[in-house]
């Protein structure tokens, strides 16, 4: 299984690495514990890392690790932006960044997927994307 969710986000963030820095700090502030590992390296507006709640006292996951990523600028996601909504009826042109989760596995992390919904609609105006639910995901978390 393979299942993948967006957010569209106005962010005024310039930098990939800093923007997954700050998402990941507003994840850690709950107490619950993380394990991951950071991916790349990429160019400067792309950061990603792989990511899973963490088991108390131990190194490894719950469940599956997911992948998470950010794209900073607004060319830089142009494309999934018109793509998503080729006629703005979300009015999310001029995003500039965009935030990705993926999961694979037998075994997803859906609460892990809480925390960082959670978390990008705290940090920033964000508009919830995925490509069976278009934005009518945004009526609620994913259904697991």
């Amino acid at each position: 299984m393979t299942y993948q969710l967006s957010f569209f986000c106005r962010s005024g963030e310039e930098d990939g690495d800093e923007a997954l820095d700050r998402l990941l700090d507003h994840l850690l502030e709950n107490g619950v514990p993380l394990v991951g590992e950071c991916l790349g390296p990429y160019e400067a507006p792309v950061a990603a890392f792989r990511l899973g709640t963490g088991r108390d006292g131990s190194d490894r996951p719950v469940a599956d690790l997911s992948t998470l990523e950010v794209h900073v600028g607004v060319a830089e996601i142009a494309e999934s932006v018109i793509s998503a909504t080729p006629n703005d009826e979300q009015g999310i042109w001029g995003c500039d960044l965009l935030v990705t989760v993926t999961l694979s596995g037998n075994s997803p992390d859906w609460f892990l997927v809480e925390r960082i919904w959670d978390a990008v609609t705290s940090l920033w105006a964000a508009v919830p994307w995925d490509e069976s639910s278009g934005f009518e995901i945004a009526a609620g978390t994913p259904q697991h």
